[in-house]
């Protein structure tokens, strides 16, 4: 849990030189054919209060024993990932400002 949103999921990650950091699991989303995928955020970003998040795309896999995240190498892939995040997140604010400010209807 995190100060700026305790519903957050936190995942611990080490990196390749053995430093752990703390995520924030934002969303988790299908990217067409290619599977399951998790966005993530810094918690240390997160609870900052900055505007700019770096944030990061994984391979979201479940099974039985658990959640694994896979970092994704691809280029192309990340690109339709970050697309579809936008879309996934940031839809519903659109529909609602289309809905609440229908002028010409």
């Amino acid at each position: 849990m995190t100060d700026a949103d305790p519903e957050l999921d936190i995942v611990t990650l080490t990196d390749e030189e053995g430093n752990d950091r703390d995520f924030a699991i934002l969303a988790v989303f299908p990217v067409g054919d290619d599977g399951q995928f998790a966005l993530l955020a810094p918690v240390d970003e997160l609870d900052s209060g900055e505007p700019d998040l770096d944030l990061y795309a994984f391979r979201y896999l479940e099974d039985d024993d658990g959640v694994d995240l896979e970092a994704v190498e691809d280029e192309d892939l990340l690109d339709r990932i970050f697309a579809e995040a936008d879309r996934v997140l940031f839809e519903d604010e659109e529909d609602e400002d289309e809905d609440g400010d229908d002028l010409l209807s």
